[in-house]
């Protein structure tokens, strides 16, 4: 054979095209070589899939307003394990975070192998703290969480700005006191008591004080105690719950400086009312006591004072309640009742529950949770968990069913959370669709200007696709091949779409996602124009489509 090679484009052998060299392009006289055809030199940049696989083994996590149902925006999450900050929490793409801000009230990450839960910190502007523990022990692809966060102006507030200090002293002796229709609390500091930092050092210049509270059973337009007390107070608990009989949240600072401890002792005072009855069946007394927990939100942990909450004679109509801190942190008096060591469970009947899934709310004067379930029965608590989330024995609860937008589906009242039955739900609902709810799929491509087939569309696949009315809780899209699933959208609502890249860059490329009008069967599509895909250069191969 003679020394020029037949060049094989990727083409040709892609399309399974076989050449035999042997005996080929020779007159079979005397070796004489005959020159096979020339095809050509020119390369065509031809692009190649650099999407990943569909998103997998993350946390989607939401956080609206408690009142209103809209999302809170410019929230952060913070990250805890076990007292302290986490270090096994990662954006979507891999990387270390200790928190995370979203401007849309939604958040999604992962979890580093062997983490079986997590504690999140979550905070806003004119909003109080609020929590949540993440239980990731299941094998869930994806772990959806909802924080209800309580606006300040839904609970009792008193607040005193630019009081001066001395070497971390107050001027004059401070008395701050929150008034509820049903409670309220009271911040006592004399002028002995040096604020402090979290490192111990005495605060400079004038410091600001806010003091707030709930009523147990909250008035209409008004956050209840329950929907404002910080995850965890019952951690670890099996046999007996913490079952809280109120709440005071105190907060001071010295401009950006939190003041967290004090040189000595100072009093808090809560407000029981007249009519609160003890978790033993007998009416509120002079002297009965208190035991008082405080949460470190530095820590995302609960303790127990040295101090209890010891109860005065009754004032006009309520019973104020006394303790002592040498900190400043939420404050909750408790009294001990033994917990719930059944399986907590529910069952549908009625309209089916949509792929989206539904919120259940769970509410009483001692708790206030929230789940997103996704089936028309299940497991809200499995057996001996329910007494970590606060349920005892004898919990008697009010339900509600609703949707991502805010429609109510169903609701129960007075209902026995642990019956001890091994057959019916403890929580049984008729659900039935407020609105006429369609699916739709979103078609998400994207096209390439750096190669010289540009108009050609490709799957966008493993993004992390949102979708809302404006203002609402947004959902996530499940993903097959680079088509998204729109499901539970309700029928002539526009809807917006957001489009988060996982684990590919796209540039500049705008990610604006026009918005659509919801209607059974149609499709809706969006491409992402890029200028920075990966392709092969291929020999012999004209550009185009």
């Amino acid at each position: 054979m003679g020394n020029k090679n037949l060049k094989l484009t990727k083409l040709a052998l892609a399309l399974g095209l076989t050449v035999g060299l042997t005996g080929c392009f020779s007159d079979n006289d005397n070796d004489v070589v005959v020159t096979p055809p020339d095809p050509g030199e020119e390369t065509t940049k031809v692009p190649t899939p650099d999407t990943p696989a569909a998103l997998s083994s993350y946390v989607s996590v939401t956080v609206t307003d408690s009142a209103s149902g809209d999302v809170v925006d410019n929230a952060t999450i913070t990250f805890f394990e076990s007292g302290a900050a986490s270090t096994n929490v990662t954006d979507l793409d891999g990387a270390d975070i200790s928190s995370q801000t979203s401007t849309d009230g939604a958040f999604a990450f992962k979890t580093k192998d062997g983490v079986s839960s997590i504690t999140l910190a979550v905070s806003a502007a004119d909003y109080l703290e609020g929590s949540a523990i993440v239980d990731l022990s299941g094998d869930d692809n994806a772990v959806n969480v909802a924080v209800n966060l309580v606006s300040k102006a839904s609970l009792a507030v008193a607040s005193q700005a630019d009081l001066a200090t001395t070497d971390g002293k107050l001027a004059e002796a401070l008395s701050v006191e929150a008034n509820s229709t049903n409670g309220g609390a009271k911040l006592d500091i004399p002028t002995t008591v040096t604020l402090q930092d979290a490192d111990g050092n005495a605060i400079s210049g004038a410091v600001s004080v806010e003091v707030a509270t709930a009523d147990l059973s909250a008035e209409a337009g008004k956050a209840s105690a329950a929907s404002i007390i910080p995850a965890g107070l019952n951690a670890g608990n099996t046999t007996n719950v913490l079952v809280p009989a109120g709440i005071i949240t105190v907060n001071i600072s010295a401009g950006d400086t939190a003041v967290k401890s004090l040189s000595e002792a100072v009093t808090l005072t809560t407000n029981f009312p007249e009519t609160y009855t003890k978790a033993d069946g007998s009416n509120l007394a002079q002297n009965d006591a208190f035991d008082v927990y405080s949460y470190d939100e530095t820590k995302a942990t609960w303790s127990k004072l040295d101090s209890q909450a010891v109860v005065a004679a009754k004032s006009g109509t309520v019973f104020p309640a006394s303790f002592e801190t040498t900190h400043f942190s939420s404050f909750v008096p408790v009294e001990t009742v033994t917990g719930c060591s059944e399986e907590v469970s529910y069952a549908f009947t009625g309209d089916a529950v949509p792929a989206s899934g539904l919120n259940l709310k769970i509410v009483s004067s001692a708790l206030d949770k929230t789940k997103i379930v996704n089936s028309a029965s299940g497991v809200l608590y499995a057996q001996g968990t329910a007494g970590a989330a606060g349920i005892t024995s004898s919990a008697t609860v009010n339900v509600e069913v609703s949707d991502a937008n805010g429609n109510v589906w169903g609701t129960a009242s007075n209902v026995q959370l642990c019956n001890s039955s091994a057959t019916a739900a403890d929580i049984t609902i008729a659900l039935d669709a407020p609105v006429t709810y369609v699916n739709q799929d979103f078609s998400l491509t994207y096209s390439c200007s750096n190669t010289d087939q540009p108009d050609t569309q490709l799957a966008f696949t493993g993004a992390l696709v949102r979708y809302n009315q404006a203002g609402k809780a947004p959902l996530i899209a499940a993903e097959t091949n680079g088509t998204y699933a729109l499901t539970g959208l309700v029928s002539g609502a526009t809807y917006e779409v957001s489009v988060i890249p996982v684990g590919v860059d796209v540039g500049d490329a705008s990610l604006t996602v026009p918005t659509f009008t919801a209607a059974a069967g149609e499709a809706v599509s969006f491409n992402v124009g890029r200028s920075n895909c990966q392709f092969d250069e291929v020999t012999g191969v004209t550009g185009g489509n």
